[in-house]
């Protein structure tokens, strides 16, 4: 069997698609400095007191339902590297009624304004 060029290419498409992966990313707000690729972030699930900047959101793409993050670690694993380059402290993720992870809003807590940024280990080690 003889594979072409476009047929390698779907397959390689399909193959992405199927990790179910960042679909697409939305600056909403400032632009700072990257945070590393492996940098500590908060995934909040519940009301958030301190005060924030909304800096961008992540809609996840896969080519099913059942493809996309079922849980923090796998949704970790997703939306992290975007996260700590776009200099995020935490995201906030949107789950559709199967319990799938489908959607992020990035933030960054205001520093002067949030006390327990600083005590929570947040802002710490290249952090800011």
């Amino acid at each position: 069997m003889r594979l072409t060029l476009s047929t390698l290419i779907w397959i390689l498409a399909i193959g992405l698609v199927a990790c179910g992966g960042v679909g697409e990313y939305r600056k909403t707000g400032g632009t700072y400095a990257a945070r590393g690729p492996a940098c500590e972030y908060r995934v909040i699930r519940n009301r958030i007191v301190d005060s924030y900047e909304e800096l961008g959101v992540i809609d996840l793409d896969a080519f099913s339902m059942k493809q996309l993050p079922d849980n923090e670690e796998r949704f970790r694993k997703v939306v992290g590297p975007v996260v700590c380059a776009s200099g995020g402290h935490a995201v906030i993720p949107a789950l559709s009624l199967n319990g799938r992870w489908v959607h992020g809003t990035i933030i960054r807590f205001k520093p002067a304004e949030c006390d327990r940024c600083r005590t929570d280990g947040i802002m710490t080690k290249g952090g800011s």
